[in-house]
Formats: structure tokens, C-alpha cells, sequence
């Protein structure tokens, strides 16, 4: 995986909130002082659940959001109000006045904006009618909304790339913001995470039985019997030297020196008990850094505390280092402040830095009786030490493993042994499922003639609705369609859909079951997820707290589709899930090429999808109640390769804070460049109700359209579009443009053309 940067990347600031402080230096002190922090849980009812208590951020009062309005204020969530103040905190370390200067925005979420869905469901199924202030939540409890509220605060305008690999999403993020320089693709990125404490993820933890009972977790400790949650934020700027240089920088806190990623194959929820993805991660990370497991002075361990969990770390960790490991200094700071999700592999690379700085080492607190399967140096209380390296591992549900590693800035770089790869992106081959049918085929067949799909009355699994509500379903699976695979028995809606566009994408290119197709990665977009296993799970943690069950809650996360997808594939490389409305299967695009260009791996599905039910039905009819919602999976093969068609997605992209400034979208959106000719076939997101249309930029006029036929497909209506693309072009021996308006918040363009070589 390594790839080596042709000038290093330095962070020149960061920001942190945790429960033990709203800062670096009252995290410091707290560091300083052995302290943690675990107050009991008021934010919902926690009585019957095994642990009471939970790592929480004691925000300030004052106003933090200076341009939403003021009645938006409360459909801000906790997490994104941390989020800002570690935004604050980092750009005024690196002195940066403002935002002018970054040029994308990677941010790493488990949860996201979870509190406000929750409000929604409660209340849809606490009335049978329509409720006030809806359309409100189910806006603001998309991520990308609520992070594009922090940009406005700067006037920033720009990508937001939204990563969602659970509790390996920080770590992940800042990774993918290393990966965008290395390539040449953005010379300063601000990259972190965060997460807020949410009920149905509490409850999900606590139906897993993985909650340590009296509320303080002891990693590495012989007995540890859990973990306990926490929220926070952290957040970095990572820019290249030559960038930092320019604008006359102050001096780095460190250099991000090196980042891999992998995939633990062996359970969604489990790690492998050799930890054999976290061997790789470790290895690979260091390789790109050019350092020795003896040279690394400090690890910030994953260590959550769970059984299962720290001996799979300190196995691997053993197996890395060797003898060196004896040398390592090692500590878990989840000890003192919880797992904080998403934000975790942000806020510990931060406590790195932290420790780099000031040249001390945080403890690993409540340990009693150290596991004997830990061989390195168990810091038990906060001590000054020397530390040139630095090594934090993240890993999540699903199996996503990360590592970064961070160097002092006076450590000399190591040269650069491998430049990017250089090529045309290619789409080797296309999958969809939708309401159309099975195959990318059906797909185009109903867009082409035009026709709108039947629709059905979606019918809720919780009380009773006193007006219609449609959806455009996909029909039942054909036989024999889907594979064999026992993870499939239980599998989402969205994961079967996505898992069989997948394998019609790798079967058109030319490798059926992924056979030949080399090294793989896996970049799954989508809107909602998995809404109905989720739904199912908070209404039960609403009707019968106790009863929750424990084998739904880890479908309900993001990144659950393409852990299954991977786990069939076997893909133990790169795999990530982003989030985000409908034209944000351009970013995952973007993505796959800086992978493909880095050499990590030889080919990329890209998928785009979203499953239908009652929630999410309701919720489009906010918008417009003409406004159909349906479901299912677009994919694309993406390779460097000589055939295929090419693909090249510019974008023209302006967040906004509200859905009626439909001049300014029209006047910041798609240029009339890319509609150059009036012969080159369209494919665009018009929906065919003119008061969602006007949004629309004025050349979007001709060609396919489907959502008039399909209905709103949030997470897939971008895969749909660019796989209809794909066929266009194939069929017209023309350059074939995807218009990808989204929703609410950014506009881009697909351009796929045939391949003339």
C-alpha cells in the first residue's frame, strides 16, 4: 500500500474536545493529572441498561453558530458543535484567519447528526398525520448539512467528503486527507472526526453486552469486563510542506508521515484474534513513514477495553515488533474520557501530537493486573519520556482497520521512493439494481421509454398514517441471483442490492466473482442506509428497552454493506463508506482515482445506494408530497487502464444554508460548458415537479431523466445517473454527461466518454 509523498505533510495545527476539556491545553491537563471523566447519562433514559455513566463534553453556553438562524439553532447536534470548536481551535493554531486557504473538508462520523433522526422518528410515529417542523429534521440530521453549516461560518465553500468506517472514521478521515496531497489533488485539507452520544447507538452497545458494567473501562487489564462511551471531536490541517512554506507557516507540530488501511475479514462486529488486518495497517503505515517498530516511541492504542478487542490489538502489536515491542511505550487514553466513536482515531491522533510536543506519554488508568498478552511498556500514569514517533491505531465495526503514524518535525523525511501513477480513469464495467429490475439493463430499458413505475403504498411497521405515501420498490430477487453466503441470511436490503449491482459490474468488465481483477478496493456511497434495520432497532429500543435486539444493531451502521461486500469479495484492502446527498458519488469517484493513482489498488467498485421503507417515504413527501421515493444499487468498475470508457467528473460545487436560494444554486451550479453541443447525449436529476426542478440549472433540459421514472433514489439516484451514463455513451459512440444535481447542497458533472485508443 505505502506510497511515498514527493514533499512531507505537516500538521500545522489541531484542535480537541473531549470530556476532559474543551481544549488542547485542559486536555493537557488533564493528561497532566490522571484524570477521566464519567458522569452519569441525562440526555435519555438510561435505567435499564447495564452501564450508567458515559464520557460527556460539558459545552459552553455561549451562542456557537453566529450565521444559522436562530430558530435553526436546536437542529444542531452536540457532536457538531464540538466539531466547531475544534475547527476554531485548529485554524488558530495554524494561523489561519479563515478558511480561504483550505481546500477540502474530510471529516470521519459513526453516528453523525443521530439525535436529530431520532427526534424524527419519535415523533412519525407518535402521530398519524403530517407534523410540523419535519422537513427541518430530516434535513438536519443528514451529516453533510450539518458540517456545510460549520463552512458557512467561514463563508467556505468547497468538497466535504463525509467518512463513516464506524469507529476507525477519524483515523480514516485524516488518511484520505494525506492521500488527497500525496496525489496531488489538494495541497491543505482540514481533516478529523466527531461523534455525540445517541440512544440507539448507546442502547446497540448495550444489547452487545459490550458496556463494562460499573461504568470505567480498564484496557489492558486482565479482568476488563467493557467499554464505556464518550463524545467528542478533534480536528487537524494537514497541508504539504511546500504549501505550509508558502504562507510562511509556523513551525509543524509533526509530520504525517505515514497511513494504511485494510480490512479484517473475519466478523462484522469481532476481530480477527490474531489481529492480522491491524499486522498490515502497522507494517504498511510505518513502511510509508519509513520507520523501524523500534524507532516507534509511543502508541495510542485502539484499546477499548472489551475481552475480544485488546488482546487481538496487543497480538498484533506483538507479532509487528518483535522483541522491539518491549521497548514501546503503549497506553489506552479510551480510559480516561470512553470510546468516542467516529471522533476516536481523530482525537487520539491529536493526543499524539500532544505527546510529541511535550515530550510525555498518557496513561492507561484502572489498570489493576496487566493482561499477560500485553509485551510492551504499559504506561499506568502520566510521565515525561522522549517521543520522536508516535502510532495510533484505529479499528471499527465491519473491520475497518487504520494507522497513522506521526514524526517530529526535526526527524528527516524519508526521499520519495514511488511518484503516483498516471492515467485516464476508465469504467470497465456497470451493475444497478433498481425499481426497474435487476440488471443495469432493466434500468436503462424503463429510463429510455420514459414511463413512470407503478409505485406501492408504503406501509408502516409502527402505528398508522392518515395519508398515502408511496415508494417504487425493487421487485424480489430473481433466482439465483444472489450468492450463497451465509452473511446475506440477515443482510440488509441495501447490502443485497448493492452486493449483486456489485457483482454485475465486476461480471461486464470482464471478472466474473472479482477473479483476475487484482488488488480491489470498495468505496460505498450512500444517503440513509440501513433505515430499516435501524428503525426496527430504535423502536424497539423505544417500546421494550430490554429486548433490543443484539443481532440488528450492527447492521444498522454505515459501513455494514461494504463490510459484507468485502467479507464475499474477499477485499482485505481499502473499503470505506461516505455519506452524503446524492451527488457525493462524484467525491467517491475523486477518491477511487487518488487510490488508483497511489497504486494501492488496481481496480475500484464504486457503489451508490439506498434502501426504501416507510421513514424514508415519509420523509421525501416533506419536500414535495408528489415526491415518490424508490431504492436500490448502482456500481462501476474504475481501473487506470487502456480500454474502457473514460470518465472525468468536474465539479462546481456551493454549499448552502438554505433549500429556498434557488437563484444562487442555479447561478453557482453546472456551467453551460459541459452542455457544449446540443448532440451529446444527457443523462440529469430532473424529478418532474417544477418547484424541485427550478433549483436546476437552466441548460439541464434534455435527455434522460430518471428520477421522473424511478422517484427519488437519494443514496443511488447519482449511481443510477452515472451508470445510465455509461449506456448512453456505449450506445451513441458519444460523449455522454451525468448531471448530478444534489439535493440541497452541491452540483457536479460526469463527463463519460468512449475510449479512442
Amino acid at each position: 500500500m505505502p506510497a511515498f509523498p514527493p514533499n512531507p505533510i505537516v500538521v500545522t495545527g489541531a484542535g480537541i474536545v473531549t470530556p476532559l476539556g474543551l481544549d488542547w491545553q485542559e486536555n493537557e491537563k488533564s493528561f497532566r493529572a490522571n484524570r477521566m471523566n464519567f458522569t452519569p447519562v441525562t440526555a435519555f433514559d438510561v435505567s435499564e441498561r447495564i452501564a450508567k455513566t458515559a464520557g460527556q463534553v460539558d459545552l459552553p453556553k455561549e451562542r456557537l453558530f453566529l450565521k444559522l438562524p436562530r430558530k435553526r439553532e436546536a437542529l444542531i447536534d452536540r457532536g457538531t458543535q464540538m466539531l466547531l470548536l475544534a475547527v476554531r481551535e485548529a485554524l488558530a493554531m495554524a494561523k489561519l484567519p479563515d478558511m480561504n486557504g483550505i481546500d477540502a473538508i474530510v471529516i470521519g462520523t459513526s453516528a453523525g447528526a443521530m439525535s436529530v433522526g431520532q427526534e424524527y422518528f419519535r415523533r412519525a410515529i407518535a402521530s398519524s398525520g403530517r407534523v410540523p417542523g419535519q422537513l427541518s429534521r430530516v434535513e438536519f440530521y443528514q451529516p453533510q448539512k450539518q458540517i456545510a453549516a460549520i463552512a458557512a461560518e467561514y463563508d467556505w465553500r468547497g468538497p466535504i467528503l463525509i467518512v463513516s468506517n464506524a469507529c476507525a472514521s477519524g483515523a480514516n478521515a485524516i488518511g484520505d486527507a494525506m492521500a488527497m496531497i500525496q496525489a496531488g489533488r489538494a495541497r491543505r485539507v482540514l481533516a478529523g472526526g466527531y461523534d455525540a452520544l445517541a440512544e440507539l447507538v448507546f442502547a446497540g452497545f448495550d444489547s452487545l453486552r459490550a458496556l463494562a458494567p460499573s461504568g470505567i473501562p480498564r484496557p489492558f487489564d486482565a479482568e476488563r469486563d467493557g467499554l464505556a462511551l464518550g463524545e467528542g471531536a478533534a480536528v487537524v490541517v494537514v497541508e504539504s510542506a511546500a504549501a505550509a512554506a508558502e504562507r510562511l507557516a509556523p513551525e509543524p507540530l509533526a509530520i504525517a508521515a505515514g497511513y494504511a488501511t485494510a480490512t479484517d475479514l473475519h466478523h462484522l462486529t469481532q476481530p480477527d484474534p490474531e489481529g492480522k488486518a491491524a499486522i498490515r495497517t502497522m507494517r504498511a503505515a510505518c513502511e510509508m513513514a519509513g520507520v523501524l517498530p523500534r524507532e516507534v516511541g509511543y502508541i495510542n492504542s485502539h484499546g477499548t477495553g472489551t475481552p475480544y478487542n485488546d488482546v487481538a490489538e496487543a497480538s498484533a502489536i506483538q507479532a509487528w515488533a518483535g522483541e522491539a515491542a518491549r521497548g514501546i511505550a503503549l497506553s489506552s487514553t479510551k480510559s480516561a474520557m470512553g470510546h468516542l466513536l467516529g471522533g476516536a482515531g481523530a482525537v487520539e491522533a491529536v493526543i499524539c501530537l500532544m505527546a510529541m510536543r511535550g515530550q510525555w506519554l498518557p496513561a492507561s488508568l484502572n489498570v489493576r493486573q496487566i493482561d499477560p498478552a500485553v509485551h510492551c511498556h504499559l504506561v499506568q500514569e502520566w510521565q515525561e519520556a522522549q517521543v520522536k514517533v508516535a502510532l495510533t491505531n484505529s479499528f471499527g465495526f465491519g473491520g475497518t482497520n487504520a494507522t497513522l503514524v506521526f514524526t517530529t518535525p526535526d526527524r528527516q523525511p524519508v526521499s520519495q521512493e514511488k511518484k503516483p501513477l498516471i492515467g485516464s480513469l476508465r469504467i470497465l464495467g456497470t451493475g444497478a439494481v433498481s425499481a426497474a429490475g435487476w440488471g443495469a439493463q432493466a434500468l436503462t430499458t424503463a429510463v429510455t421509454r420514459g414511463d413512470p413505475l407503478p409505485t406501492a403504498e408504503s406501509q408502516r411497521s409502527v402505528g398508522d398514517r392518515d395519508w398515502a405515501c408511496q415508494l417504487r420498490p425493487v421487485p424480489p430477487a430473481p433466482a439465483g441471483i444472489l450468492p450463497k453466503f451465509p452473511r446475506l441470511r440477515r443482510a440488509s436490503a441495501i447490502t443485497r442490492f448493492s452486493i449483486a449491482a456489485a457483482l454485475e459490474a465486476l461480471e461486464s468488465a470482464g471478472f466474473p466473482g472479482g477473479q483476475g481483477a487484482g488488488r480491489l478496493g470498495i468505496i460505498q456511497h450512500m444517503f440513509n442506509g440501513c433505515v430499516q434495520f435501524s428503525g426496527k432497532f430504535y423502536h424497539e429500543v423505544i417500546a421494550t428497552p430490554a429486548l433490543a435486539s443484539p443481532l440488528i444493531f450492527p447492521e444498522t451502521v454505515y459501513n455494514a454493506p461494504a463490510s459484507h461486500i468485502a467479507a464475499y469479495l474477499q477485499v482485505d484492502g481499502p473499503v470505506t463508506t461516505l455519506i452524503g446527498e446524492s451527488s457525493a458519488i462524484a467525491l467517491a469517484v475523486h477518491m477511487a482515482h487518488v487510490w488508483l493513482e497511489l497504486g494501492w489498488v488496481d481496480h475500484v467498485l464504486v457503489l451508490g445506494a439506498e434502501e426504501g421503507d416507510w421513514v424514508g417515504a415519509e420523509a421525501v413527501t416533506y419536500y414535495h408530497p408528489a415526491l415518490i421515493a424508490t431504492e436500490g444499487a448502482g456500481a462501476m468498475l474504475l481501473g487506470l487502464a487502456d480500454s474502457g470508457l473514460a470518465l472525468k467528473v468536474s465539479e462546481a460545487a456551493a454549499f448552502l444554508n438554505e433549500t429556498e436560494h434557488t437563484e444562487k444554486l442555479r447561478e453557482l451550479a453546472l456551467k453551460p460548458e459541459w452542455c457544449a453541443t446540443s448532440d451529446c447525449p444527457q443523462v440529469n436529476g430532473l424529478c418532474g415537479i417544477p418547484m424541485l426542478d427550478a433549483a436546476h440549472p437552466a441548460t439541464v433540459s434534455m435527455g434522460l431523466a430518471p428520477r421522473r421514472v424511478l422517484g427519488e433514489g437519494m443514496g443511488a439516484a447519482g449511481a443510477f445517473q452515472l451508470v445510465l451514463a455509461v449506456e448512453q455513451a456505449r450506445a451513441s459512440a458519444k460523449t455522454t454527461y451525468a448531471l448530478l444535481p444534489g439535493a440541497l447542497c452541491a452540483s457536479h458533472a460526469a463527463v463519460v466518454q468512449p475510449h479512442s485508443g
